[in-house]
């Protein structure tokens, strides 16, 4: 039987509206400890914004030491101006294998994962590394 990605997903993603504030997504990846959350608008996948594009972004800014970047920065620029557009999705009846090997070709950590058009969870590679923990026996012994 073949192992699905409904079954190792997060299935409560954490999801913002494209026109949250990049300052206060920053602080929800961090305070939450998440590599990724989902840009959902009108209950429609928009985009995904993550750690990495953030900290670039972060790092430019403060690297330009200037004051009126900082302040955009800070007090004006939107998620929806630095999120990944239209990110690459998988089913949540896809397997695991599929989505190991379009991660593998994309080059992608994480994936929104749709049920039809419906954002029903996000996997990534937390998810991938628990998977394999499990079958490596790793998690019976933490538990033990």
């Amino acid at each position: 039987m073949p192992m699905l990605v409904r079954d190792w997903m997060k299935k409560t993603p954490t999801k913002i509206p494209s026109d949250t504030l990049v300052t206060e997504a920053k602080r929800l990846l961090i305070d939450n400890n998440l590599n990724a959350v989902l840009v959902v608008d009108n209950e429609r996948l928009r985009g995904l914004i993550t750690r990495h594009n953030i900290m670039r972004m972060s790092h430019y800014v403060m690297r330009t030491q200037n004051a009126d970047e900082v302040s955009f920065f800070v007090d004006r620029l939107k998620v929806r101006d630095i999120m990944v557009r239209k990110p690459a999705t998988v089913q949540a009846d896809d397997t695991i294998r599929q989505c190991l090997k379009y991660g593998n070709e994309l080059m992608v950590a994480q994936f929104p994962v749709l049920e039809g058009e419906q954002v029903v969870g996000i996997i990534s590679a937390k998810e991938i590394f628990q998977l394999a923990a499990h079958f490596a026996g790793a998690l019976d012994e933490a538990a033990a």
